[in-house]
């Protein structure tokens, strides 16, 4: 392995997003800056990213200290950036209530709260709407009020609450057996260093009780669940999407105790509840920025009502079919609270925190090239301060939604295939292991020994052949390994040896790999875990004789596609249901890229996931030929190979001849 540039790429990209980060955090006026702002978002979107690839090796709680100690630094970077508007309105609506007055009333410019106005009020927007908050989220400001009536204070509080999602969102990690490393893209995300540290949105707390709502669902604490999530729909409405989704996965009475939370808090304002769902149409119905669908629709329909009632009926049909046909509560919830943003007329960038934790839960590249490019956002910001009007021109909206759905748009009709005409995975209590070889015999010892070593047993061990003129055999026959023989190609090695296998689960390794000794408990966990997942990687860190910090950026690389495409290499440990692969009808039976075509016809299947537990791979290749040259070549089969699919063509046998020649 190569610690020492790991730690040096990931100190270097960490220092580099903090100096963004602080100069974001200098900003003084939205409006001047925001030019500035723009670039900073990208800027640390790009750098979170790879402080996430080059994240050092830790584990245990030295990895989580480090995540949170990042987390933290940036966002106090942040303390000193201007506060959202909607903080005046948070300030002013909890005075009114300890004043005795109901917020939901009048409208903030009515005469009769004239005795009311102060520097908050002047600060708030659409004074001539009434207020959508719900009543516990009133009641909320109110109490922070009493703290201090004071800008600050918010962000202290929604601040902390975004620290506490974060441990939200690692927790569901844990439960799901899933890399805790990917928190990072939660916490080191522009979006909620800005919305929460920066701006004191409230949508952190929303965020956090939606998930620990779903929390306590995914550890069978039904009650809690429904309880928690009646308290993030009285924080933010959005979340009684979910309600179905839930109800259907357990139709039991427990479900009755989202009432307590719904109605009680409710009653203090009873009168005042059709002025509530007044709010809450003006806000949602009459108004629109940054939507994508929902743009188009105000273009085709010709007006903001009607595209929105045509949103809806959208959404609807979406919550309904998720609810329905999902097995996964999580996943279930992602689509649907992705359609809502898809959907909705109004995308603010702190909107996209509703659907962040998912993707960190179920890695998304299109969502995550989203969440760099709503900076882009801040371009209405500097069109107001230019010109005193609040609107996002069509270029930068193109900008930042065209990419999402150039890269979405096939996993999308891939994603409703799957979502209507899936089944039930089959329990996995049992993984077989899958060798290919040829003159492999120096190697093969070390890979059947880190095998042996693992802590939960293999139930079989399957060596495949390609003709080695080596010690090979007099190799396997020293371990409890069986050897059979196939035609030479790793592909076609690899597919004889699967179809001998009896295990639930099986995991392809290259001869020159060695496992790490939880690798079947974590193969295993996740797969139980992760009802939707089909299969993945294990992880890769490379063997070498010399420190090459090439060698880091390629384990970074491979890192990004199998987590963020859910293709990886074979080198990586690939693992996959037998029932999978039986679906599939087989293992791909080609002599090369036989890796690529296995995630590719998986992915159609379910999710593949990257477990972070690393095995180590020889890097004996890229030791021996220019790496530059090697990666161009990798990337130029791997492309080659996909058009060539794409069109109906199987290369695999003109790859094969053309790649072994050039390294024989």
């Amino acid at each position: 392995m190569n610690p020492a540039f790991r730690l040096v790429a990931f100190w270097a990209s960490a220092l580099l997003f903090f100096g963004i980060t602080l100069v974001a955090g200098a900003t003084s006026s939205l409006a001047t800056d925001a030019s500035k702002i723009i670039y900073c978002y990208l800027g640390m979107g790009l750098t979170g990213i790879s402080v996430w690839g080059f994240f050092p090796n830790t584990k245990g709680t030295q990895q989580l200290l480090l995540i949170f100690a990042l987390a933290i630094v940036c966002r106090l970077m942040m303390v000193g950036f201007p506060t959202s508007d909607d903080v005046n309105r948070y300030l002013w609506e909890g005075k009114l209530l300890l004043a005795g007055e109901s917020p939901y009333a009048l409208t903030a410019d009515d005469p009769g709260w004239m005795e009311y106005r102060d520097q908050f009020w002047e600060g708030m927007n659409h004074k001539d709407k009434k207020t959508a908050y719900p009543p516990v989220s009133l009641a909320l400001f109110a109490l922070i009020n009493l703290i201090s009536y004071n800008p600050w204070i918010y962000k202290l509080a929604f601040g902390l609450a975004d620290l506490a999602t974060l441990g939200a969102i690692v927790a569901l990690l844990r439960h799901r057996k899933l890399p805790i490393r990917t928190a990072l893209i939660y916490a080191l995300n522009p979006i909620t260093i800005f919305a929460f540290s920066g701006e004191a949105h409230f949508d952190s707390l929303f965020v956090f009780l939606t998930l620990c709502a779903l929390l306590f669902w995914e550890r069978g604490k039904l009650s809690w669940a429904w309880i928690l999530l009646g308290l993030s729909i009285q924080i933010k409405l959005m979340s009684i999407l979910i309600i179905p989704l839930l109800f259907w996965q357990n139709k039991s009475a427990k479900c009755l105790w989202i009432l307590a939370p719904l109605i009680l808090p409710s009653l203090l304002f009873w009168d005042d509840i059709g002025n509530l769902i007044s709010g809450i149409v003006h806000f949602g119905g009459t108004m629109s920025h940054n939507g994508s669908l929902n743009h188009l629709f105000i273009d085709f329909l010709g007006s903001r009502e009607s595209a929105s009632k045509l949103s809806m009926v959208l959404l609807v049909i979406v919550v309904g079919i998720t609810s329905l046909k999902s097995r996964d509560v999580l996943k279930g919830s992602f689509i649907i609270f992705g359609a809502l943003i898809l959907l909705s007329p109004t995308v603010h960038y702190w909107y996209l925190s509703w659907v962040l934790p998912f993707v960190v839960l179920f890695p998304s590249l299109p969502w995550l090239l989203t969440f760099v490019l709503s900076g882009f956002y801040f371009i209405a910001w500097e069109k107001f301060g230019k010109t005193g009007e609040w609107y996002q021109p069509i270029a930068y909206l193109r900008l930042q939604w065209i990419p999402f759905y150039l890269l979405w748009s096939v996993s999308f009709f891939r994603g409703f295939r799957k979502l209507w005409s899936q089944k039930a995975n089959d329990p996995v209590t049992s993984i077989s292991v899958v060798i290919p070889t040829l003159n492999e015999a120096v190697n093969l010892s070390n890979c059947l020994e880190s095998i042996e070593a693992s802590e939960a047993p293999f139930k079989e061990i399957i060596v495949v052949d390609g003709g080695s003129s080596d010690e090979t055999a007099e190799v396997v026959r020293s371990f409890d390994a069986k050897l059979l023989s196939g035609m030479r190609g790793r592909g076609y090695q690899i597919a004889a040896g699967v179809d001998q296998c009896s295990g639930d689960a099986i995991l392809v390794l290259h001869a020159d790999a060695q496992i790490p000794k939880n690798c079947t408990h974590r193969i295993l966990e996740a797969l139980r875990n992760n009802p939707e997942a089909v299969g993945g990687a294990i992880g890769q860190r490379f063997i070498a004789k010399s420190q090459k910090p090439v060698l880091v950026l390629i384990e970074a690389l491979n890192d990004f596609r199998a987590q963020w495409q859910g293709n990886s290499f074979g080198d990586q440990g690939q693992f996959f249901r037998r029932s999978a692969i039986e679906s599939i009808g087989g293992y791909p039976s080609i002599p090369l890229m036989e890796d690529v075509e296995l995630t590719a016809q998986l992915g159609k299947q379910g999710d593949l996931i990257l477990l972070d537990c690393d095995l180590q791979c020889s890097a004996r290749r890229w030791e021996r030929e220019r790496s530059m040259a090697r990666i161009v070549q990798v990337l130029s089969l791997v492309v080659r190979y996909k058009v060539q699919r794409l069109l109906g063509k199987d290369p695999s046998e003109k790859m094969f001849k053309e790649y072994y020649s050039s390294h024989s």
